[in-house]
């Protein structure tokens, strides 16, 4: 076989794209080819040179990264936790006679159990992320969403003259246990007045190609 198609196998294996009968066919022309041996070897050592560099230096980016998150800190302000686990048990004591007994002000027992099924289960996941405070900010959209339909409820009762202000203050405590679990969480969405995000250390580079 011309030694010029075995170049041409070589830069192919070299580059990944030889078959199995083609590097055969490498080895059994290497054993007898001492000019292709020695052209392998520039090829490896080549392919090494380019494949194989020293690494690049990365930026240390958390503290740009930190700058503009309020990260959830374990207990942060040492009272958040056990205020949430404190309206946890609230909302269990005010939503477990209503699963158990579906005894809920008069209205009908299925829906009662019902109310008392969300309550209860709500007062889980507060005393869930006062005890796993790293878990408040996934619970954040459920909740927001349970106490955001809560209140539109809770006003149309109060404009229809079903429900007295003073008789929806039970859900004084879902508000209180949302408002923990947002600042547990981090506080997403809010940045103090005045702060601004610190510039990264190490600007990024622009892109030649752009």
């Amino acid at each position: 076989m011309e030694c010029a198609h075995v170049r041409e196998l070589i830069s192919a294996a070299a580059d990944g794209e030889a078959s199995v009968d083609e590097h055969a066919v490498v080895d059994g022309h290497l054993d007898d080819c001492v000019a292709c041996r020695a052209f392998a070897a520039r090829v490896a050592r080549f392919d090494r040179q380019v494949r194989i560099r020293p690494a690049e230096a990365v930026p240390d980016l958390v503290a740009s990264v930190t700058a503009r998150v309020r990260p959830a800190q374990l207990g942060r302000g040492g009272w958040m936790r056990p205020a949430l686990a404190w309206v946890a048990v609230i909302m269990l004591v005010q939503s477990v006679p209503m699963l158990l007994f579906g005894n809920a002000g008069g209205i009908d027992a299925h829906y009662a159990r019902h109310l008392g099924a969300f309550g209860a289960a709500l007062g889980i996941g507060f005393a869930f992320a006062a005890w796993k405070p790293h878990r408040a900010f996934g619970l954040l959209p459920f909740t927001a969403a349970l106490v955001a339909t809560t209140l539109v409820s809770l006003v149309a009762d109060i404009v229809s003259g079903t429900r007295t202000p003073l008789a929806e203050l039970i859900h004084l405590s879902e508000i209180v246990g949302l408002t923990l679990l947002w600042m547990i969480a981090g506080s997403p969405g809010w940045r103090p007045p005045g702060r601004r995000p610190r510039a990264s250390a190490h600007p990024p580079r622009l892109d030649p190609l752009q």
